[in-house]
């Protein structure tokens, strides 16, 4: 049976249509079939390419990158990139690679001369936010880590600091008897004097010259009230009032594990913290109630002083009263 030959010219239109929709089609695919979101991650990184390819082969899209630095810190960047696809070939900028199926995987040289290799995967932005987020994550735990262990070592350093402060500070109170002693044997030098003052004949020089000796008796006593003032006031009472207060402050908190521990901090640095926190702990149970006591033993030392003076001063005026009623 033969085929009439209009019959034939609508088909072969209708395969010439047929055709000229798949070399489109074609086209079309070929222009487009590696634009959209890829995304790469690593321990410490994650990136996102968004690319649009148009049918000339140009490409052009966004490098998005997040890196951890090693402190825990994240530091993100946004970069335009342009470039052309050749078959599986694709240049990006100074990267250079191949297209596989829904992989790119590029290479470029980094600053150490190093050849990197990234390999992006076709993804969303979805995918890189939560590739993002638990990089944060990790940056808050490597943060926290450091802090338990710098506040660890302080705590070290605190009870360390007060154990060499109760050392230094019972060391000088078991010597307030001896200040005192010597406070008291220049207050009898100086009564002594004044009694020789008294019963030297009068007109005689040795009153003058007693009297003069009573005064720098009394300079001698102002000089020794300098030395343990200096001693108290600057080794014992500063540092331990200053101890005191971060004792009295502190709250004694020292923090459940598993809270620390859902907050990404490491084994090692939960344990140092707690183990120092218990240690100050310890420490203040021992510290506050020594630094009371040796304060109130400094506070009675200091009415010591204060009532020494006063009589040296009494001394003094007496010696140079006996002197005055001399010279008239």
């Amino acid at each position: 049976m033969r085929v009439p030959p209009g019959k034939s010219l609508v088909r072969a239109f209708r395969a010439l249509i047929s055709l000229g929709s798949v070399f489109l089609l074609t086209t079309i695919c070929s222009a487009s079939r590696i634009s959209g979101t890829y995304v790469a991650h690593g321990t410490d990184f994650a990136e996102m390419l968004r690319l649009t390819q148009t049918g000339n082969g140009q490409v052009t899209g966004v490098l998005s990158s997040i890196q951890l630095e090693p402190k825990g810190d994240i530091t993100s960047h946004q970069t335009p990139v342009t470039g052309v696809t050749d078959a599986d070939q694709l240049t990006l900028g100074n990267m250079a690679g191949t297209i596989r199926g829904n992989t790119i995987q590029l290479q470029w040289v980094d600053s150490k001369g190093n050849v990197a290799t990234s390999v992006f995967v076709r993804g969303t932005p979805d995918d890189f936010k939560g590739y993002a987020d638990q990089l944060k994550s990790k940056g808050r735990g490597i943060v926290l880590s450091a802090q338990l262990t710098e506040g660890a070592q302080h705590f070290r350093q605190t009870v360390q600091s007060a154990e060499e402060w109760i050392g230094n500070a019972e060391l000088h109170a078991d010597r307030i008897p001896r200040a005192k002693a010597a406070y008291e044997e220049i207050e009898n030098q100086m009564r002594s004097l004044v009694a020789q003052e008294r019963s030297a004949p009068h007109g005689s020089v040795a009153r003058t010259q007693i009297s003069i000796t009573v005064g720098q008796a009394d300079i001698t006593g102002g000089q020794f009230d300098i030395q343990v003032n200096q001693t108290w006031d600057f080794e014992i009472e500063e540092p331990g009032t200053g101890l005191y207060r971060n004792f009295a402050n502190w709250d004694g908190n020292c923090g459940g594990a598993d809270q620390m521990r859902s907050r990404g901090a490491s084994p090692q640095s939960i344990e140092a913290w707690q183990g120092g926190c218990r240690q100050a702990l310890a420490e203040r149970e021992k510290f506050i109630p020594t630094y009371k006591r040796i304060m109130e033993q400094r506070v009675q030392l200091k009415l010591f002083q204060s009532a020494a003076e006063a009589r040296r001063k009494a001394l003094v005026d007496e010696a140079n009263r006996i002197d005055y009623a001399e010279a008239r």
